[in-house]
């Protein structure tokens, strides 16, 4: 008789195969019935085997004649950065991928997606709750909650959102801005390597001080922390974020039994010091005797909503404390290291840049720079506009009508969606598509968003931002479960763009045998070879140094 492991290692993968082939005959039979060109994969994208394999399987893959094709083209997330809108020109508006796990409508139309994103308030193509559940490392928070649940936590983060947190966020970015600028310019011809890494710890401190009123050093933050011993609020924080992708995958409780393992031990004392940190700024602000009259940013708001009016439970308060971090903080941070790669591959963006920034801001004295000339920057805004537009840190914003089958309106056609298919709002392809973007719409150039107006226009220069078609621009999203940071994330921007690059220009530095042209080739093609993590982000933006100098 047959032992009953090796029995079990040999009926395992039968079961797997067949299971497999069954989910793919059954999604197939569904995706008939919908009227949209079809896509065979035969791996699910959200296999989490496949998703850590994949890097390194596809690339193999296409050096065999047969690896070519709809398999390596379309099985791995974050295919649409690579592709852009490339399969929606040749498919068209809609198409739908058949995979053994579920199948997915992949659509790329204005007019449609926002129908979906406006019927998300009538129940309909909400978030599918099994792809978020992740992001409730610390408690329940307004990433993973639906209906009711979602209405009073919106209510009670949203007061931290206003003009007043928006003038603390331009200061702080001004201030950290310009020790980061100092930073950079220590190291002389040679160049910062450090890019990426920078604006993470720039993007931190700007969160830390407008949202929960924690302030620090940026040049302090560039000493190395201890390997022992405990970790400050910041670090603790800083850590986590780093290591969010390990942490969501198998969370904190069971990374904190895998102490003992080389490089978890410290990881699981960040996850366990962040969190007693937060209870102790929840505890810390209940005793506040002001915290009622004080303005509001995100830490008093979810106070309040907590303690005074009994909306929030504590675990709510941590999960949202830590979602807000999280979400505020990679998307900014992955925006400002494209940006600034950006800007040094295109010297003649950065003088047309320069000359709007030296038209409005007239002083040195960077303590004089009030908020209210933000709304005076159109070109400097324009350039986080268009850097989003190429290298959202989102590609896509998955919808799902889980319980019934839904009507998706293409054009003149009626599509039925069956219960449980994903519908995938394809923002790379929207935001590339030449039908919204012509025919240059890979290409990044933010002076596409600028229109001169006749006298006086927005801005001193008249000069003011084009409104894109409704539905073909989405970085924030829009309707529902629109980004509630988004003007913090514009006001950081235009921040640190004006503070830099009001007299300093950015620049590669060249290698062995190089001129400016094959340098700044160099650099752009570090900048396109991205892909997804956890977000889109370079994968080696350590190759490309950039040398600053004071602009001449």
């Amino acid at each position: 008789m047959a032992h009953p492991l090796l029995l079990a290692l040999l009926i395992l993968p039968g079961g797997v195969l067949v299971s497999s082939v069954w989910g793919v005959v059954r999604n197939y039979r569904a995706a008939q019935s919908v009227g949209l060109p079809i896509i065979f994969l035969p791996i699910s994208l959200t296999n989490l085997l496949w998703m850590m394999l994949v890097r390194h399987v596809i690339p193999l893959l296409e050096r065999v004649p047969f690896g070519s094709g709809y398999f390596t083209r379309f099985c791995y997330t974050g295919w649409e950065f690579k592709d852009k809108s490339r399969a929606h020109v040749e498919f068209g508006d809609a198409f739908i991928t058949v995979t053994p796990g579920k199948n997915w409508v992949y659509l790329c139309n204005a007019e449609a997606v926002s129908d979906v994103l406006r019927r998300e308030r009538q129940g309909e193509f909400e978030r599918p709750v099994e792809m978020l559940a992740m992001l409730d490392v610390f408690g329940p928070n307004l990433s993973t909650v639906h209906g009711r649940d979602w209405q009073r936590q919106r209510k009670c983060t949203a007061a931290s959102f206003n003009e007043h947190n928006n003038a603390i966020v331009w200061t702080e970015s001004l201030h950290q801005a310009r020790q980061m600028l100092n930073y950079w310019k220590s190291a002389g011809e040679a160049g910062v390597r450090t890019t990426a890494h920078d604006v993470r710890t720039l993007a931190l401190d700007v969160l830390l001080s407008a949202g929960f009123g924690k302030s620090f050093s940026f040049t302090a933050a560039q000493s190395k922390t201890s390997p022992s011993g405990p970790l400050s609020y910041r670090d603790a924080l800083a850590l986590i974020l780093e290591n969010a992708v390990l942490i969501f995958a198998i969370g904190p409780r069971v990374l904190q039994r895998l102490y003992f393992v080389p490089g978890l031990g410290r990881l699981a004392q960040a996850t366990v010091e962040f969190k007693q940190y937060m209870i102790d700024l929840i505890d810390q602000s209940k005793h506040e005797s002001h915290v009622r009259d004080t303005q509001a940013n995100l830490l008093t708001s979810l106070v309040r909503a907590a303690v005074q009016d009994k909306q929030l439970s504590q675990d709510e308060v941590l999960g949202n404390m830590f979602v807000f971090n999280f979400a505020g903080h990679d998307t900014t941070a992955i925006t400002l290291a494209y940006t600034f790669m950006l800007l040094a591959v295109y010297p003649e963006v950065q003088e047309w840049l320069a000359a709007e920034i030296n038209h409005v801001v007239k002083s040195d004295d960077i303590q004089q720079w009030d908020y209210d000339i933000f709304p005076n920057l159109p070109r400097t805004l324009a350039v986080l506009l268009e850097t989003v537009r190429l290298y959202d840190p989102l590609l896509s914003l998955v919808k799902v009508s889980e319980h019934r089958a839904a009507i998706l309106t293409i054009g003149d056609k009626e599509h039925t969606i069956p219960a449980g298919t994903r519908v995938l709002l394809n923002l790379n392809a929207l935001h590339t598509h030449p039908r919204y973007w012509g025919n240059d719409g890979h290409d990044w150039r933010p002076s596409r968003w600028i229109k001169t107006v006749p006298g006086e226009g927005a801005s001193a220069g008249g000069e003011e931002l084009i409104t894109p078609v409704k539905g073909s621009y989405l970085p924030w999203g829009e309707g529902l479960r629109a980004c509630p940071g988004k003007k913090f994330a514009q006001v950081e921007h235009v921040a640190v763009m004006a503070a830099i690059f009001r007299d300093h220009c950015v620049m590669p530095v060249k290698e062995a045998g190089e001129d400016d042209a094959a340098a700044r080739l160099r650099v752009l093609n570090v900048v396109n070879d991205s892909g997804m993590v956890l977000l889109l982000q370079m994968f080696h933006p350590e190759k490309a140094a950039l040398q600053w100098k004071k602009r001449a």
